[in-house]
């Protein structure tokens, strides 16, 4: 009964429509047994995954995160894994989320399908901070349910393209930090926004020496750059301008080239800058 309530608790104020192959909801359950509501929205193209996670739902800490992985069709498994935050409703630091791998597989009974499974959550520098069980049904099904239950519930639901981009690893940059990207494509499209609350962080966005944001105010909002590269060593540098009400400045960069996707999250101080190489 108590993950029942769990369920029906996060149905009430979420939706979505079928947008391709799977879309489920359910309860994550740590090991000390306390149920955490979880959805998954996947688009699958040619086994490789790509969607979001929803944690928390409905609370003061959810958060949705962007999912990776494979699924094998012969045997109707998973392999997935949170990459980065996309947005969260948390004040807490990025740095100190659960990341979580799981490894799942589609049931059936009784006409239902269902996604069952384990998984282990690690933070950013691999040190475990969860594991447990995934109890999911696919979200159709359980609306049937819950809807017998509960009457006269107003949904509201905003969906959102997802891309077939493959995702890497999130990378942690900090004063001073570089990292190199070998690169495929002959442009980088670039997106800059903040994943925390807004507390009026400010930067410098330069690319090849070309400043393209001057003193930026990163918001919720995903701000959009495309940028055609040279051949050899392209250099993308964030300058914190302003650290805003909760230091450090916090950004999130995505950078996607061809169908491999960049998560970055970049933590400075005032005046510090962090340098992202991109090799053509």
């Amino acid at each position: 009964m108590r993950y029942i309530l769990i369920l029906i608790i996060a149905f009430i104020n979420t939706h979505s429509y079928s947008q391709n192959t799977f879309n489920y909801l359910g309860t994550l359950i740590i090991t000390n047994n306390n149920p955490i509501s979880f959805s998954l929205e996947l688009q699958e193209y040619n086994g490789i995954i790509n969607g979001y996670s929803i944690t928390n739902i409905n609370t003061p800490d959810e958060t949705k995160s962007e999912i990776s992985g494979l699924y094998f069709k012969k045997d109707k498994t998973f392999q997935l894994q949170e990459t980065q935050i996309i947005q969260t409703k948390s004040e807490a630091a990025l740095n100190t989320f659960c990341y979580i791998n799981m490894n799942l597989s589609i049931k059936s009974k009784f006409g239902t399908k269902r996604i069952e499974g384990t998984f282990t959550g690690n933070f950013l520098d691999s040190i475990e901070c969860a594991n447990g069980k995934v109890i999911l049904m696919e979200r159709t099904k359980l609306e049937k349910k819950i809807k017998k239950k509960v009457a006269k519930i107003d949904i509201k639901y905003n969906k959102k393209q997802q891309d077939t981009s493959l995702a890497i690893k999130t990378q942690i940059l900090k004063d001073g930090d570089d990292f190199t990207i070998n690169w495929k494509s002959n442009i980088v499209k670039l997106f800059i926004w903040d994943a925390n609350m807004e507390d009026g962080d400010k930067i410098q966005l330069t690319i090849n020496g070309n400043i393209v944001l001057d003193n930026f105010e990163t918001t919720n909002n995903r701000k959009k750059i495309k940028y055609k590269l040279l051949e050899g060593e392209n250099t993308i540098e964030i300058k914190a301008t302003n650290l805003g009400t909760s230091p450090p400045n916090t950004s999130r960069i995505e950078l996607l080239d061809s169908k491999s996707k960049y998560p970055i999250i970049t933590q400075l101080k005032l005046g510090k800058t962090a340098i992202i190489k991109i090799m053509r």
